[in-house]
């Protein structure tokens, strides 16, 4: 018995020195990582600095010589730049303890690589690789937020476990990511590139929602309207949504510019039964449109689509106007109809009244099909158009237009007839109704 307890002390005293000697190696070797941890940490924020100047001077490279390598030269850094901090951001978090702050900033920088990469290059590649001067205005706001971040990231990374509990701020993260997010917008979505136009208050706003939607004076339910203006293809605009307890029944824009009706849709459910034909539906359709926009020659085209649980087919209609026979693709105006009840769900219009720009012919539609042979392999001239895109800076600039002879290929494409340059693509799913005229039909 006593030989057996002997044995027992001895392994129990094996047992603890093994122990010790594993936490003691463990703790040995999570200091070495650690102190890995803290050597990589120090490399990459190194690395984050010399990012930020990379991407700065590659600014200034690309404004001084409009070259295209230095476009390239620009794209690659800045990619380098989100990479780089994506790296350091990883090894500051973990996925059980993420860093809010921290990513607020990596998005931001998302939007800015977005940006550069898409659009910034995009609109250089359009115009024969050549910088506009809305293009150099976004340039030095970008560089401009790049010194800012410089200075946000010398803030913070020294405080990275500090600035995980909101209460403690985040270094002025969130706000620089805010604003370059603005920058981004402005120059991507705005009428006026990189910058805000002059808008109409909310109260006119709303007094001019009770003149042309006075159906929607008695509504009984809750309003709700979006604080800031919102930004979307050149179409800056008040969101105005109306409630029946938690449910939303009506959605409208409202132009923050001019108070045009950008979008009504109506999700209410009325409860007929009566089905319309799609001349019905049609003749319902302009009658709505009519309410706002008045034209004395368009193109109309229908897309029917049918609800498989309901089966109830939803008009999808599409009106260009007509200008001296002149398409105006920038005022396209879009109408469903529901074949239940003949009901409008929603209209939607981008601009209105544009006026035919008067462009001298610089490229000739002999060059343009030339240069861009392969582009319209299969496809067929159809006519001058105006249109507005990003490519235009949302102005309305004068094109030649084509269209697929294929069945199946429903591309439009346009070519601005100054400069030859495809500005504007389109994928129409509307089968062509008729040529009409409003004294005829409306």
């Amino acid at each position: 018995m006593y030989s057996y307890r002997k044995y027992v002390r001895y392994l129990i005293i094996l047992i603890t020195i093994i122990s010790l000697s594993a936490n003691l190696f463990f703790a040995i070797q999570l200091r070495l990582l650690g102190k890995k941890v803290s050597n990589s940490n120090i490399v990459i924020s190194t690395r984050v600095e010399s990012a930020i100047r990379d991407t700065m001077h590659s600014i200034k490279g690309i404004k001084e010589t409009g070259a295209k390598e230095e476009m390239i030269d620009l794209q690659r850094s800045i990619q380098q730049l989100v990479l780089i901090f994506n790296s350091w951001v990883d090894l500051n978090q973990t996925e059980e303890k993420p860093n809010e702050a921290l990513m607020r900033g990596l998005q931001g920088l998302e939007t800015l690589r977005s940006a550069v990469v898409h659009n910034l290059n995009n609109q250089f590649s359009s115009r024969n690789e050549n910088l506009t001067d809305y293009d150099i205005v976004f340039l030095d706001k970008i560089y401009e937020q790049l010194d800012r971040f410089s200075a946000v990231y010398n803030n913070i990374q020294g405080r990275v476990q500090e600035i995980k509990d909101p209460d403690n701020g985040d270094g002025g993260l969130g706000q620089w990511a805010s604003n370059i997010e603005e920058v981004s917008k402005l120059y991507r979505h705005s009428r006026i590139p990189n910058e805000h136009p002059a808008y109409m208050p909310i109260d006119s706003i709303l007094t001019r929602v009770d003149k042309i939607l006075p159906e929607l004076g008695d509504f009984s339910g809750s309003k709700e309207v979006t604080e800031n203006v919102q930004i979307r293809d050149g179409v800056h605009y008040y969101e105005i949504n109306y409630y029946t307890e938690d449910d939303l029944v009506y959605s409208i824009w409202i132009d923050a510019v001019n108070g045009f009706l950008r979008q009504f849709e109506d999700y209410t459910t009325d409860g007929k039964d009566t089905l319309v034909s799609e001349d019905e539906a049609s003749h319902i359709a302009k009658k709505f449109m009519n309410r706002f926009e008045s034209y004395g020659q368009m193109i109309d085209g229908v897309s029917a689509i049918t609800d498989e649980n309901t089966k109830n087919t939803i008009y999808a209609f599409q009106f260009i106007p007509i200008l001296d026979n002149i398409t105006m693709i920038s005022d396209i105006v879009k109408v469903n109809v529901s074949s239940q009840g003949g009901k409008v769900i929603k209209y939607s219009n981008n601009f209105n009244g544009t006026i035919v720009p008067m462009s001298e012919v610089v490229v000739s539609l002999e060059d343009v099909e030339q240069k861009h042979s392969e582009q319209l392999l299969d496809m067929k001239y159809n006519g001058i158009a105006v249109v507005r895109s990003f490519y235009t800076h949302y102005r309305p600039v004068a094109t030649y237009s084509y269209q697929s002879t294929k069945k199946e290929d429903i591309r439009k494409l346009y070519f601005d007839i100054v400069t030859g340059n495809q500005v504007y693509e389109a994928y129409s799913i509307y089968e062509p109704v008729s040529y009409i005229s409003t004294e005829e039909n409306y």
